[in-house]
């Protein structure tokens, strides 16, 4: 057993030792193929871009108040999904009955009188026939039943304001979406104006962005931009182009429309707008670019099967496709899948799609 140990030692250390100088001499061990997937790049019509930093808005954002006056018996917690008129606060509807009440009563006494100046009208038209009574006194009588129909016409106005203040003690949204915040408390008395909540709606949403005045003739209605968050990007078009511009900073705001649901209001994002007009460059698939921190470069498989760096600034975007300040052919072999890992120089395998 000594004998065996004394054999291998020595040459262990000696392919160590051999390992070492090869690392000292500047030679790298061999590495295997990597397997990638690649595109090729092609000529495309696209416009060089400006990015431009927005975020996701609410088509309603309303701060909600009270109609009425009253003590505010119940209103709903924040995060609550609401749909549109369903009950989202309540006032005590005590005070508010008793106005109705009151108002009812109002009604129903002037109408009482008004049946008996009817027949006071219609008796002394009899009379006036008769010769038994002036003409001036029934004109008295007739100028008394108008005043009451007038008086009725006004309790009818009451009490159609006191069930409309009824109503209101139940406060109902004017739109489905969330509660995002409650501006009273439960127990609170309230007057009319009051703040109550803030709904926002999580239903309709759009996309707000800030841009220079210079990018107007580039941007139409309905035309396609890539517009993108932290998480995922999206193709989604151009819904207004608001024609006022601020005076001190030469912005107008563009509205784009969101397509996915999982962008949330206040959500920042990033779009890529046209500053000048398409013209004919060599793009290629937004997947062959690779972002580690602030690098993006992309690998070009050359001839003899080896991966080659290039720095990647993007210069235009259409959908998918890219255009970047980097010196491309028409069909050349663009890393889109594997290259994460690659190395400069590295031999590669191509896989079959």
């Amino acid at each position: 057993m000594k004998l065996k140990q004394l054999y291998f030692i020595p040459t262990g250390i000696t392919f160590l030792f051999c390992q070492t100088m090869n690392v000292l001499a500047g030679e790298h061990p061999q590495m295997p193929p990597a397997q990638v997937s690649i595109a090729v790049a092609k000529e495309r019509l696209l416009a060089p871009t400006t990015k431009v930093s927005g975020s996701v808005v609410s088509l309603n954002d309303s701060k909600l108040s009270t109609q009425v006056s009253g003590e505010l018996e119940w209103l709903a917690a924040v995060g609550s999904s609401v749909k549109k008129d369903e009950i989202i606060a309540r006032i005590n509807p005590t005070l508010l009955t008793i106005d109705r009440q009151t108002a009812d009563a109002g009604l129903q006494r002037l109408q009482a009188d008004l049946d008996f100046r009817q027949q006071e009208v219609k008796r002394f038209k009899t009379l006036a026939n008769r010769d038994n009574t002036s003409k001036t006194r029934l004109q008295e009588e007739i100028a008394k039943r108008n005043m009451l129909l007038q008086d009725i016409k006004a309790a009818q106005a009451s009490l159609a304001a006191a069930e409309h203040n009824l109503s209101n003690s139940e406060v109902k949204a004017p739109f489905g979406g969330t509660i995002a915040a409650q501006l009273a408390s439960k127990g609170e008395f309230l007057s009319t104006g009051d703040k109550l909540l803030r709904l926002v709606d999580t239903y309709h949403r759009e996309i707000s962005l800030n841009a220079p005045m210079s990018l107007l003739p580039f941007i139409k209605n309905q035309m396609s931009v890539q517009v993108s968050t932290a998480y995922q990007s999206d193709q989604v078009k151009v819904n207004a182009i608001v024609p006022v511009g601020d005076a001190i900073s030469r912005m107008v705001e563009i509205r784009l429309e969101v397509s996915n649901e999982n962008w949330i209001t206040g959500m920042p994002v990033t779009t890529h707008l046209p500053n000048a007009p398409a013209l004919k460059r060599i793009a290629i698939p937004r997947d062959a670019l690779i972002i580690k921190g602030s690098d993006v470069y992309i690998f070009r498989i050359n001839q003899s099967m080896k991966a080659e760096r290039l720095e990647a600034k993007i210069d235009a975007i259409d959908g998918d496709w890219v255009a970047i300040k980097t010196e491309l052919a028409e069909g050349d072999q663009i890393v889109i899948r594997g290259g994460e890992r690659l190395m400069p120089g590295q031999s590669v395998s191509i896989l079959e799609k």
